[in-house]
């Protein structure tokens, strides 16, 4: 890994390898999405408190039905599709839990035959046997953990699995591909901001790329993390001290996160990102992002009676697309924004000037 994780596998400009799909937006052709996540089933085998999936826990009148998945033929013609217009990544995500989807071994071995990047956001309780295997070639599987022991785990997620995740997380890494990066998604709260310097000495010990720390944003934002703050940017800086290597990288994005502001403004209204990157549910629908997932707002539109292709060029997906203002529809923080403000400015340049670099 490199010493300059955040600066690569987390970079902003990795949109700057694509120069003809840049090229494509500058001059208002629709091409194929780079990349797409699929939310391949909305049923889990876990029950975190704060999942955004939970009926308490739902923002913007999200309809979600825990039950929906993608049929089999569906996500055999949605694989063959996305190869077929020239995608180039998909990540497989919740929703649910992707690993208990019942096709999801066909859906990866399809995906390899098809040679297209692909990656996993799951909870690892599933991690094991064909899937592992499957997986062991991914380019990344980053595995949803926030605590350092089974009682906080099972507090937080509602089941007591917390040492056959530990178990699977080392056992993949020990057969994965060298190429497969492994990382940990920890969501900071009340109920485990202690255990952040514990947490990353476990895995360290246990042989993981990274850990992305970041906070929990649906519990009352800056206020509700005021009295957390301050212990777990000391545990970061400590635990950067005694773990941090070579192979094994803390990525902080808890400690200067403006997605906790109570008014966050988005300096753009375009969201070029949209061109790029597309979210489909496990309900069949196409939505314009993750956040926006099962809303109304963020619904392009249905796979039912049409294919991915059908609808990604349909005029009416690219009005509503290039109609979208981030700044009026989207007042929170957003894992794109900076690349939404790159393509932006790259957009707003004055073309009598380019060639004075």
């Amino acid at each position: 890994m490199s010493n300059n994780l955040e600066k690569s596998v987390y970079s902003n400009l990795k949109i700057l390898y694509h120069s003809e799909k840049i090229a494509d937006i500058i001059n208002g052709k629709r091409t194929a999405p780079i990349y797409i996540r699929i939310k391949p089933t909305n049923t889990c085998n876990q029950n975190c408190y704060y999942c955004g999936s939970k009926d308490d826990n739902v923002p913007e009148e999200r309809k979600f039905d825990c039950k929906a998945f993608i049929p089999q033929q569906k996500m055999r013609e949605i694989i063959e599709d996305i190869s077929d217009i020239g995608v180039k990544a998909v990540t497989f995500s919740g929703g649910g839990e992707p690993l208990v989807y019942p096709y999801i071994e066909e859906t990866l071995e399809l995906v390899k035959t098809k040679q297209i990047d692909y990656s996993i956001i799951t909870n690892g309780q599933a991690l094991e046997g064909k899937k592992a295997e499957l997986l062991s070639d991914a380019k990344w599987v980053r595995v949803s953990l926030e605590s350092a022991n089974a009682d906080t785990y099972a507090s937080i997620r509602g089941v007591n699995t917390f040492n056959k995740v530990i178990h699977n997380i080392t056992d993949f890494i020990q057969n994965k591909s060298p190429e497969c990066t492994v990382g940990v998604n920890c969501v900071v709260a009340n109920d485990n901001y202690q255990e952040i310097y514990d947490l990353c000495g476990v895995l360290s010990e246990a042989g993981v790329d990274n850990i992305k720390l970041s906070p929990l944003r649906n519990a009352g934002g800056g206020e509700y993390h005021k009295p957390l703050k301050n212990s777990v940017m000391r545990q970061i800086e400590q635990a950067k001290k005694d773990f941090e290597s070579n192979k094994f990288k803390i990525i902080d994005k808890y400690s200067n996160d403006s997605g906790l502001e109570d008014n966050y403004q988005k300096p753009y209204h375009r969201c070029v990102i949209q061109e790029i990157f597309t979210v489909i549910g496990a309900d069949c629908k196409v939505y314009l992002c993750h956040q926006r997932a099962y809303t109304k707002n963020g619904d392009i539109g249905s796979l039912e009676n049409q294919s991915f292709k059908q609808l990604w060029y349909a005029e009416d997906t690219i009005k509503k697309v290039r109609e979208f203002d981030a700044c009026k529809e989207c007042n929170f923080r957003c894992v794109f924004d900076e690349r939404n403000i790159l393509l932006n400015d790259l957009l707003s340049l004055d073309k009598n000037h380019i060639n004075f670099i």
